[in-house]
């Protein structure tokens, strides 16, 4: 049976160092994922995840004053990454910003997933980084608009406005790539 957050939190503020590796445990796949696609590259991504457990670790006093601590951790997780991106302009080439691909069963299916999500991924690093992190915690990491305006610390009619406009510019993006995949398979249906 897994423990709640509250009783990990309040057992890692009395000393315990096992319920901090369980919430690590717990959230270090959410957050890196987070951190991979805020800032598009995997290795600096790894850093920014354990700078992110420092930060909790060294802060450990102030988790049971918030209301969320998964929007307190990713607060945490969006401040790091936008330390990192305001220190540098370095730009990763997308193939290596493209996540794993896994779960699929047979090598085509896999192959057209990991398309798609590297399509996904480079449409989404054309989004200025405040869309791109309400486009990643609301469809990626399923925060609440609520946790979200936490996290990003804006109000949730800014939240709800911010996530409808990366969504139509995301669309935007997208639009051509999907008008021409459909007219390609139309011209392979017509072939047949």
């Amino acid at each position: 049976m897994q423990m709640d957050d509250k009783v990990l939190i309040e057992a890692f503020q009395a000393g315990d160092e096992f319920a901090f590796v369980s919430l690590y445990n717990r959230y270090k796949a959410p957050v890196y994922a987070f951190c991979v696609k805020m800032l598009l590259d995997k290795p600096v991504a790894q850093d920014v995840m354990q700078e992110t457990f420092l930060r909790l670790y060294e802060n450990r006093d102030r988790l049971m004053k918030t209301s969320s601590f998964k929007a307190w951790l990713f607060t945490i997780a969006r401040n790091q990454c936008l330390n990192h991106l305001r220190r540098t302009t370095r730009h990763v080439p997308l193939d290596e910003a493209t996540p794993p691909v896994s779960g699929a069963d047979t090598p085509g299916a896999r192959m057209e997933k990991s398309e798609q999500v590297e399509m996904v991924t480079r449409f989404l690093a054309q989004l200025k980084p405040d869309y791109r992190e309400v486009i990643i915690l609301r469809e990626y990491q399923n925060l609440s608009y609520e946790e979200i305006a936490a996290v990003t610390r804006s109000s949730l009619s800014a939240v709800k406005s911010r996530l409808f406009k990366a969504r139509r510019k995301l669309a935007a993006f997208m639009a051509p790539a999907v008008r021409e995949e459909r007219a390609a398979l139309s011209r392979g249906a017509a072939n047949d």
